[in-house]
């Protein structure tokens, strides 16, 4: 593989009011919604804002994801999805619903850019894509940040990741990619 793959797997997320747990579709919309504001924000604080203005947002921290405190059950019924305990308000039963990890979620190449190759990234790409991973906060999933380094500018987007010999699971990861000619 010619990305650059850098990995971290973990669960967690922070906290915000709950929704009603008998409601999974109104759950799924304003999951949706907030995971569509947040991504689209301009920077984390707007990320930040949209989160807390979706009615029962969440944010898994350690990962970079959006999610919806609702019940483990009503994320269920949800299929795809992913429950993560100890950040929401409210009964035991109520934790913060995201999509499950999947590749097939990632978004195409960027316009204009093309993977890097392994050979071509240097020791300060790799520690500023480290620096990225080890920030969910400030780099949640699917977001992209350039650094020139030389000459060379260098676009990271946080990404799902495959299993590979450092990870049994689908994991946060960071693809370095350059300017295609």
């Amino acid at each position: 593989m010619r990305a650059v793959v850098f990995a971290l797997f973990c669960f967690a997320c922070s906290s915000a009011s709950p929704l009603d747990p008998s409601d999974a579709a109104s759950a799924t919309d304003a999951a949706t919604d907030a995971i569509d504001d947040a991504t689209n924000a301009t920077d984390v604080t707007d990320a930040a804002d949209a989160v807390d203005a979706a009615d029962g947002g969440c944010f898994v921290t350690t990962v970079g994801t959006f999610g919806d405190c609702i019940s483990t059950s009503a994320c269920a019924t949800l299929g795809d999805h992913v429950s993560t305990p100890g950040y929401c308000p409210g009964p035991a039963d109520i934790e913060c619903c995201t999509e499950a990890p999947d590749v097939a979620d990632n978004p195409p190449v960027p316009s204009g850019w093309k993977l890097m190759a392994q050979a071509d990234v240097t020791q300060a790409m790799t520690n500023w894509a480290v620096m990225i991973l080890n920030d969910p906060t400030t780099y949640p999933m699917f977001s992209t940040t350039t650094q020139t380094f030389g000459s060379l500018e260098v676009l990271a987007r946080v990404e799902w990741h495959p299993p590979d010999f450092q990870n049994e699971a689908v994991h946060r990861g960071v693809t370095l990619y350059e300017p295609a000619q």
